[in-house]
């Protein structure tokens, strides 16, 4: 059947917040503990669990829900899991850019918003929307990541745990925006029929098949210029506004100092000067006079930082006092040593000692 591709973006950008990853554990019922783990052993601080749009890397969301799909493993398949999860999601998880997609005024608008603001869908594998004469077929596929202290097991288990969650996230989105109850004509996976999978199965609405070719979700309804049953140009126009202004990370309300050290806290090892210059669209020289007036500097937030992570790191006590330097982007331990001795007066093992 003869189809053509009307949207093709990477939903796995490199920047985006930490809501993503909140509502993993919000849906998956990760108590707070478990979830201050994961995410001081991902190199993010604790604080980062009550700041939604606290930046993240994707590297440090791919580490997560590794440790997110091994947990969830534990009792259930991720793929069982979250179909389970199928009746709590939806477009409001989107945030704004949810909102702008509920008020579009066609799907195919409301698609392509979606593809402009990837950092804002929180997905992580790539999206193809082909159309057909009286379907539309959505295509995920990822890349295979490299995760530190994952098995090649754990990254099967981690892309399952991305590819279902991003495809069923697209179902209920695409039921929200047409609000329609309209099941899919079918779904697909490129892995195996879970062992668990019986006790879900005769609860769909519509077939799943396994072991094929990509990640597919099929729905009977064509991406058209038809209007959307609740298309307003007005709320539409607002919600992109906002969106746009959080893609930037733009707030006025927001210091240099704050955008600087949140950016740090985003990447391990953290970013360079440079770097974090050109993540704020503005020079290194530039950077640093704006920084110089919150009377403050990049070396300094840098290090406060680094002391930080180096502290959470160290409160894991199967991370080595040489992995934790390397973490923290040290060539050598004696290095990290020094500098977190100059920080608190303590080498990292007499911390540890006394933290105990």
């Amino acid at each position: 059947m003869h189809s053509t591709v009307i949207a093709s973006g990477n939903l796995a950008t490199a920047r985006r917040t930490i809501t993503g990853v909140l509502a993993q554990f919000s849906l998956l019922q990760i108590d707070d503990d478990t979830a201050l783990a994961i995410i001081t052993d991902a190199g993010l601080p604790p604080r980062g669990l009550q700041e939604p749009d606290f930046p993240v890397s994707l590297q440090q969301e791919l580490f997560i829900s590794t440790a997110v799909a091994r947990l969830t493993a534990k009792t259930r398949s991720p793929v069982r899991a979250l179909f389970g999860l199928l009746p709590l999601l939806g477009i409001e998880h989107m945030g704004v850019l949810g909102m702008a997609m509920r008020h579009a005024a066609t799907a195919v608008e409301a698609l392509e918003i979606c593809l402009t603001y990837p950092q804002l869908t929180w997905g992580h594998s790539r999206l193809i929307v082909r159309k057909q004469a009286d379907s539309s077929q959505f295509s995920f596929s990822m890349e295979r990541p490299q995760v530190r202290d994952a098995s090649e097991a754990d990254i099967d288990l981690l892309i399952e745990h991305c590819l279902v969650l991003d495809l069923l996230s697209t179902l209920r989105n695409i039921e929200d925006i047409a609000d329609t109850q309209t099941p899919p004509l079918y779904i697909t996976f490129p892995f195996a029929q879970p062992p668990d999978w019986h006790e879900i199965e005769n609860n769909l609405t519509c077939s799943v098949y396994f072991q094929r070719e990509e990640a597919c979700l099929a729905y009977p309804m064509a991406m058209n210029d038809g209007p959307l049953p609740r298309a307003n140009p007005l709320i539409y126009r607002s919600f992109v506004s906002i969106a746009d202004k959080l893609a930037a990370m733009l707030a006025e309300d927001i210091s240099v100092r704050e955008r600087v050290s949140r950016w740090l806290w985003a990447y391990t090892p953290p970013l360079k000067r440079g770097e974090i210059a050109s993540q704020l669209a503005m020079s290194e020289r530039s950077l640093t006079r704006q920084l110089s007036k919150e009377g403050t500097s990049y070396a300094q937030l840098l290090a406060k930082v680094q002391e930080e992570r180096g502290k959470n790191f160290l409160r894991n006590r199967s991370l080595s006092v040489t992995e934790i330097g390397y973490r923290l982007g040290y060539s050598e331990p004696a290095a990290f040593t020094r500098a977190f001795t100059q920080w608190t007066g303590l080498s990292p093992l007499k911390w540890r000692k006394q933290l105990a």
